[in-house]
């Protein structure tokens, strides 16, 4: 199968250079990166091979543009004096991770710009987090232990599914969409998963993650059948090493995403009679209900008393000893 490309046309040679860099660093949905600083060049280049996706600077654009052979075409507006029309246009002059971003989003959207079935270039693993006590300290539990991965060399992506995560507020951050709108649209478009993918999600401490759920009632109205067909997708078309759930029972393919897992990491609390019989309770479910293989692959393990205190930002987890006590969590388990 031929790469797919994403070429740049800019007479800015400095400003081509960094955007390039960029791209080749971070590789967005496996594109080959191309760099042109004249339209001919683009032009004689897609006569060739044409392009995915082509940006040009409102500065270097001229109407042979419309000559080039390009799924998708934006126009980079420096002052948007030009009046060039017929185009997308994104604002030149941004964090090149926002427009990147923006660029791929739009993509996924138009139903003019098709994409093919794909195989991730890496094997992945799945691992869940869950408390059947509903500890608050699941999810510092489950992203320190995606950062103590990532920190090891892995690609990790992260997703929520608890009901309430308080992200927007902890990270200081605002999110246009969530979780549900990309599980929507990868149900309807699986072979633009990776752009979708590299359109919303964001990045903490070396994880990249998908932004969690506003209302959980967009979780529950999801379907077993339709998570599975989701879940199944990120691990066969992703190009990740690790997937990490923080899991709930608001998601109805709970069980099956406890049965995908290769290692499903049981958070529980050991001081209590309460969270020992939760414990307790959720495996007397498990057997009854003959999930065998879940139990079988499931580490139980507890926090420190005074995590709370260990760390202090969800940025630097894998810092903290916090993070340190979650290595050792994933390598008793491994």
């Amino acid at each position: 199968m031929r790469s797919r490309q994403l070429a740049i046309c800019d007479n800015d040679r400095e400003y081509l250079r960094m955007l390039q860099a960029y791209l080749q660093k971070k590789n967005p949905a496996d594109f080959e990166i191309l760099i042109f600083d004249t339209v001919q060049m683009a032009l004689e280049a897609s006569c060739e091979e044409g392009f995915e996706i082509l940006l040009v600077g409102e500065k270097t654009y001229d109407t042979s543009v419309i000559k080039i052979n390009a799924a998708k075409v934006f126009i980079l507006l420096e002052d948007g004096l030009s009046g060039i029309t017929g185009y997308s246009r994104i604002a030149k002059y941004q964090s090149m991770e926002t427009l990147i971003a923006q660029v791929l989003e739009e993509f996924a959207l138009d139903d003019k710009c098709n994409s093919v079935d794909r195989c991730g270039r890496n094997k992945t693993t799945l691992i869940s987090f869950y408390a059947p006590d509903r500890q608050k300290g699941q999810s510092i539990a489950a992203l320190g232990a995606a950062q103590v991965l990532a920190d090891q060399g892995h690609k990790v992506l992260y997703i929520s599914l608890l009901p309430f995560t308080g992200f927007e507020e902890l990270m200081g951050i605002s999110y246009e969409a969530d979780v549900t709108d990309f599980m929507y649209f990868v149900l309807n478009h699986s072979d633009k998963l990776l752009y979708k993918l590299d359109g919303m999600k964001r990045s903490i401490h070396g994880v990249d993650y998908l932004p969690p759920a506003l209302d959980y009632a967009d979780l529950i109205q999801i379907c077993e059948r339709d998570w599975e067909r989701v879940v199944d997708t990120l691990l066969y078309s992703s190009d990740y090493t690790h997937i990490v759930v923080d899991l709930s029972e608001t998601c109805q393919g709970f069980y099956h995403i406890l049965e995908r897992s290769d290692r499903v990491y049981t958070l529980y609390e050991d001081r209590t009679v309460y969270g020992q019989a939760m414990l307790s309770h959720y495996k007397k479910l498990l057997k009854a209900k003959e999930y065998h293989n879940i139990l079988a692959h499931s580490v139980e393990f507890t926090l420190p008393g005074n995590w709370e205190e260990m760390c202090t930002s969800p940025a630097d987890i894998a810092l903290s000893p916090i993070g340190a006590y979650m290595k050792g969590v994933l390598d008793n388990g491994a």
